[in-house]
C-alpha cells in the first residue's frame, strides 16, 4: 500500500507534526505501507517555497493586524460561505496540473492532507474527475477554514463534534466525517504520571513570535515559587537572553529532537504557557496539563483561542494580575482543577473513536502489526 502525505512548506509547523503523528499511527497498523511526505510547493518550485514561507513569517510578525484582516476576509468566514466558492487563481491551476501529474506518476492508494491548500487543489481535481485516489483531510486546528476541500474529499478527520456538524451543514456526508481529535503522536499517549516538580513550561520560543519576551520580563520582575522552563528550540538569541537574566527560577531548554524527552517535560510540569496552536494545545490536553495563553498569532491561532475559550479549556493571561498568581489560582486549587478536568473530559468524550481505530477501518490491518 502506498500513501502520500501532503503538508505545506518545509519549515517546522503543526502541519508537519500532524503528518508525523498520522504516519506513526499508520505504521503501527500497516508496517507494510510505503509512506511519502511531499511539500507540493517545494516539489513544483523549490525557490518559490522559500520565498512564500519567508513572506508569510514577515507578514505575521511585522503586520499582524493586516494578516488578521486578510485571514478573516479570505480564509475563514463564520458562515462558511466561501467554502465551495474559493476562487481558482492562475497559480492554483499551475499547482493543480503539477499535482495531477505527480499523482499519475506515483499512483498512490491514498492521499492524506494535513494542510488546507493541497486539499483545495485535490477537491477541484476530484470534482473534475482528474483524480480518483481516495483523499483524507486531517484538520490541525480547532475550526475548519474555507480553503479546505470538502464535498469531494473522501474522509474527514475532525477535532470535535461541532466541526463534524459544520461540515455536514456544508454538504459533506456524515459517514465520511470522523471525530478523531487533532492528531497527537503516540509518544504522548501514555499514562499520566505527573510528578510534583513545581515547574511550568513556556512554549513558543522557537519561532521568536508572540509575546514571550513580555511574559519573561514580567516573571523576572516578580518573586516566583515555581520554576519556569522555556522551550527555546533553535532560538539561540532567546536562550542567551534567559541566561543573562541569572534568575534560578527561569531556565532555558534547548531544542529537543526526542519526543520521549519532550514527553518527560510534559509529565513533570504543572501547567504550560503557550500560543494556541492546534497541535501543541492538543498534545498538552492529551497530557491533562492546564493551558495558559498570552496572546495569539494572527489568523488561525485567533480562531483556535476563540473556540478553546468558549469551551473553557484554556485560560487567558491578563496584564492586571501577576502571572504566577493567575496560574496558581487554578493549579493550586483542587476545586478549580476538578472543574477544568470535567470540561476536558466532556471534550474528550466527543471523540467517536481513536485515530488508530479510524485508520484501521479505512486501511485495514496486517497480521504483523502491533495489536490495538
Amino acid at each position: 500500500m502506498k500513501i502520500i502525505v501532503l503538508p505545506l512548506f518545509r519549515l517546522s509547523s503543526g502541519h508537519h507534526k500532524a503528518a508525523e503523528a498520522v504516519i506513526e499511527h499508520i505504521s503501527s497498523i500497516r508496517p507494510d505501507a510505503h509512506i511519502q511526505t511531499v511539500d507540493i510547493l517545494s516539489y513544483c518550485h523549490e525557490s518559490l517555497e522559500s520565498v512564500v514561507s519567508k513572506m508569510y513569517m514577515q507578514w505575521i510578525s511585522k503586520k499582524p493586524e493586516s494578516y488578521s484582516k486578510f485571514y478573516k476576509s479570505f480564509i475563514y468566514t463564520p458562515d462558511g460561505r466561501r467554502s465551495e466558492q474559493m476562487p481558482l487563481h492562475v497559480w492554483d491551476k499551475y499547482f493543480e496540473f503539477r499535482l495531477a501529474r505527480f499523482i499519475e506518476k506515483e499512483r498512490p492508494d491514498y492521499i492524506i492532507c494535513t494542510h488546507s491548500y493541497p486539499s483545495k487543489l485535490l477537491n477541484h481535481l476530484k470534482r473534475q474527475k482528474k483524480v480518483n485516489v481516495p483523499v483524507i483531510n486531517v484538520y490541525t486546528d480547532f475550526f475548519v477554514s474555507d480553503v479546505w476541500g470538502k464535498r469531494h474529499i473522501d474522509y474527514h478527520f475532525v477535532p470535535h463534534l461541532e466541526a463534524k456538524k459544520w461540515l455536514v451543514r456544508l454538504g459533506v456526508q456524515t459517514n465520511r466525517v470522523y471525530v478523531t481529535g487533532i492528531p497527537v503522536h503516540p509518544s504522548f499517549e501514555v499514562d499520566h504520571t505527573h510528578k510534583k516538580h513545581r515547574s511550568i513550561l513556556i512554549a513558543g520560543g522557537n519561532s521568536g513570535l508572540g509575546q514571550l519576551e513580555k511574559v519573561l520580563h514580567h516573571l523576572n520582575n516578580h518573586s516566583l515559587s515555581y520554576t519556569y522552563k522555556v522551550l527555546c528550540g533553535h532560538n539561540e538569541k532567546l536562550r542567551a537572553q534567559i541566561e543573562q537574566l541569572h534568575n534560578p527560577r527561569i531556565k532555558a531548554l534547548p531544542y529537543m529532537s526526542s519526543r520521549e524527552e519532550m514527553n518527560q517535560f510534559y509529565e513533570e510540569a504543572s501547567a504550560i504557557i503557550t500560543k494556541p496552536g492546534g497541535i501543541t494545545v492538543s498534545e498538552v490536553l492529551e497530557k491533562e496539563l492546564p493551558v495558559f495563553i498570552s496572546g495569539a498569532l494572527p489568523g488561525q491561532e485567533e480562531f483556535n483561542a476563540d473556540y478553546l475559550k468558549k469551551r473553557e479549556l484554556i485560560y487567558e493571561l491578563t496584564d492586571h494580575v501577576p502571572i504566577e498568581k493567575q496560574i496558581t489560582s487554578i493549579i493550586d486549587s483542587d476545586i478549580e482543577r476538578n472543574k477544568w478536568k470535567k470540561r476536558l473530559d466532556q471534550y474528550s468524550l466527543e471523540r467517536e473513536q481513536t485515530l488508530t481505530m479510524t485508520l484501521t477501518a479505512i486501511f485495514g490491518k496486517t497480521s504483523s502489526s502491533v495489536p490495538l
